[in-house]
């Protein structure tokens, strides 16, 4: 093989491994929120990293995990993070969603995804379930549960889309009185 040949096959592997690497936008669907207003995805990202926590009424480790997202959430919304919490109640029991979300104090905005649209075009195969999006729509990180090594890669993600999307105030120089 000349060395132009392996020149080209080491150029076309650079080029695929490149592409694969390429972080994965998140598609398109759309969730109801609980006053029955259909929004779509590309609405619930832009200002900040969301993570997408999907859940159901009936799973115990999805509202064991609420008070930790909670503390996370109040730990880094001033990086402009914000919590989407998506439940996958089928349409018998959707229903019981926003009285079980008033019992437990859920504060995030909470939509739903009755048909799991949404939940199996992000892969998801079990509740918890949760998908953190940066703020240009790229899918940084997929996990079941909240796990506290996904919580540190979760801040690690956050910071570095923080630098690569400043915030108004930050890029200009205004925040903090500078």
């Amino acid at each position: 093989m000349s060395w132009r040949s392996l020149l080209g096959l080491g150029l076309a592997l650079l080029i695929a491994s490149s592409a694969l690497a390429a972080p994965k936008k998140l598609p398109g669907f759309t969730l109801t929120d609980l006053e029955g207003k259909r929004h779509k995805s590309v609405e619930l990202i832009g200002d900040g990293p969301v993570l997408f926590n999907f859940w159901a009424t009936w799973c115990k480790p999805c509202l064991a995990e609420q008070p930790k997202l909670k503390l996370f959430h109040e730990e880094w919304k001033d990086e402009g993070f914000q919590v989407v919490s998506v439940s996958i109640d089928d349409p018998r029991t959707q229903k019981q969603v926003a009285p079980f979300v008033h019992r437990h104090k859920i504060e995030f905005p909470v939509y739903l995804d009755p048909n799991q649209e949404a939940y199996r075009r992000l892969g998801g195969r079990a509740v918890p379930f949760n998908v953190l999006v940066g703020t240009g729509g790229e899918i940084l990180k997929v996990s079941m549960g909240f796990k506290e090594k996904d919580a540190e890669a979760w801040a690690e993600l956050i910071a570095t889309d923080r630098e690569l999307h400043p915030r108004p105030t930050e890029a200009s120089g205004e925040e903090k009185g500078e």
